[in-house]
């Protein structure tokens, strides 16, 4: 594998920022447009019922921890507005969304650990340092990834089970 790694810390939860969004790219390039509509789960929330829901959740959610973060520097910030029907128009925005948090941190690459730590950000539900915000943004992807993949085997197996 031939990668260039960001520097630093933040340059290193950013590499695994891109690495959880890779991993849930190469889910959804396997999910057709219908599969990526189709309502799974009618008595989850709303976010929380098809993988279209789930996508656009995960991105506003991106730019939601990004805002906080250029916010907090006294940044300027944007707000888009998602809208997403099929699975490589949700691809896109995803990959948007992550060159707008690269851009969030481009002057911060070389923070000491100390910065990091004593950067609080707070948020409509908790407070955190810079480096645990990045931290949650991860794993909210990886979290809704796994919830995408089991979303997907149960429609298979059910499907599965129709035709016998």
């Amino acid at each position: 594998m031939n990668k260039t790694y960001r520097k630093g810390a933040i340059g290193a939860l950013t590499d695994e920022y891109e690495r959880a969004l890779e991993e849930l790219k190469t889910l959804l390039v396997k999910i057709s447009d219908a599969e990526f509509k189709k309502v799974f789960n009618r008595e989850a929330g709303t976010d929380f019922q098809s993988v279209k829901n789930l996508i656009v959740h995960i991105v506003r959610s991106g730019y939601v921890y990004a805002n906080h973060i250029r916010k907090r520097f006294g940044n300027s910030y944007v707000v888009p507005e998602i809208e997403i029907t099929k699975t490589q128009q949700g691809i896109l925005e995803l990959d948007k969304m992550f060159e707008y948090t690269v851009q969030t941190f481009e002057d911060k690459w070389l923070l000491t650990d100390e910065e990091l730590l004593n950067t609080i950000i707070k948020t409509s539900w908790t407070t955190y340092d810079l480096e645990a915000i990045i931290e949650h943004a991860i794993v909210h992807i990886l979290r809704h990834r796994l919830q995408i993949e089991k979303m997907i085997i149960e429609y298979k197996i059910l499907e599965q089970a129709k035709k016998k």
